[in-house]
């Protein structure tokens, strides 16, 4: 068998067609494909609107700057995510705030955030983990209980409903990534999504220079260069196309995994109020680590969980105990991630499955 990685892009035709209709209109900047891309996003997220951006971690950075995040300001933020949520909060001068996750999901747990609240928070940013929703009715009851601004990091989120609505705009705005590793990508890029006209004005003047139009050189407020090009939005609207082949596949990928390796290894919780697209195939098991070697022996890549926030060597200076974070721990102790992307073949997927049988048998 040979190399199978963990995961690749899925492009084809589609995004070859649209990228040579960008280089021979020889308008490669953000353009009329940009604009294109942002409309069919906010139709996706069932928003007003959405502002392209450079890459998933400034689209964050915009949002925050947009709901008037600034210096002193606490940013609640899960233990247990892609330390780019964490980094952004930084980046608009303010603190993010550690909580744990729920045990079941990874996803933010609203009593544990509820322990860190403190005169200075100011938002709440849940993560729509590995592509499963965060529970939503709960992070925005406690938002508006406690005053909170709603950030929704939904990266790893794109196509994900929490009871039947699109994450990503439910809280007050949202942000989605199209790094090469999610379920449709831009190679690099990200967008902001939101209802509100104020904030999306907030956005789009940071990310393009403090202007709103091109080519006008009085700038209103101080603001930077995080625009996507229109190279990267032809690539994503390639990927739109095949959305929902995508989505689908994933899913019939999911689920063979999971017949194939049931009574053998742990199989993550699906919260029945969400509609997963799963951005990583995921299993639980007592050492991923020797687990991983054993598959990469076999020509087969995986990858262990985030590491919690809270032990990063970045984030030594804040001192937190291990005992706020037994879930966040938990997680990055017992979770793999398998080869998940689309061109992935049932039998590829058996033979990772075979393998990991094999293991587990040796195991015991």
């Amino acid at each position: 068998m040979e190399y199978i990685p963990i995961i690749k892009p899925y492009l084809g035709q589609e995004e070859s067609e649209l990228l040579l209709e960008t280089i021979k209109d020889n308008w490669i900047t953000g353009g009329k494909k940009v604009q294109e891309f942002e409309k069919k996003i906010a139709e996706l997220a069932q928003c007003k609107y959405a502002i392209a951006s450079s890459n998933g971690t400034m689209a964050l950075f915009m949002a925050l700057v947009g709901i008037g995040i600034k210096k002193g300001d606490e940013v609640i933020v899960p233990d247990f995510t892609f330390i780019a949520s964490a980094n952004a909060v930084i980046l608009a001068g303010a603190k993010p705030i550690f909580c744990d996750v729920d045990k079941q999901t990874f996803n933010i747990d609203v009593l544990s955030a509820k322990k860190v609240l403190t005169k200075k928070t100011k938002a709440i940013m849940p993560v729509h983990i590995f592509g499963q929703s965060a529970d939503m009715r709960k992070v925005l009851n406690f938002a508006l209980d406690n005053h909170l601004r709603v950030i929704e990091d939904a990266a790893q989120g794109i196509g994900v409903t929490y009871c039947n609505y699109p994450v990503g705009a439910l809280g007050d705005v949202g942000i989605f990534s199209f790094y090469s590793d999610k379920v449709i990508t831009t190679s690099e890029g990200g967008m902001v999504v939101t209802g509100n006209p104020d904030i999306a004005d907030k956005a789009l003047m940071l990310k393009h220079q403090g202007r709103r139009k091109r080519g006008v050189y009085l700038h209103e407020s101080i603001g930077y260069n995080f625009r996507m090009s229109d190279l990267h939005a032809a690539i994503g609207l390639g990927q739109l196309k095949k959305l929902d082949f995508i989505i689908k596949r994933k899913k019939e990928m999911e689920a063979r995994y999971y017949d194939n390796l049931k009574g053998i290894v742990n199989i993550p919780y699906h919260d029945r109020n969400c509609c997963n697209v799963p951005f990583r195939i995921n299993i639980l098991v007592s050492n991923p680590q020797k687990l991983a070697e054993y598959l990469k022996s076999k020509s087969i890549e995986s990858m262990r969980f985030f590491y919690p926030l809270h032990k990063q060597p970045c984030y030594e200076y804040m001192k937190l105990k291990d005992g706020l974070f037994q879930n966040s721990i938990w997680a990055y102790e017992h979770g793999l991630s398998l080869p998940s992307w689309v061109g992935l073949t049932d039998d590829q997927i058996d033979y990772t499955c075979d393998n990991i049988a094999e293991f587990q048998k040796n195991a015991r």
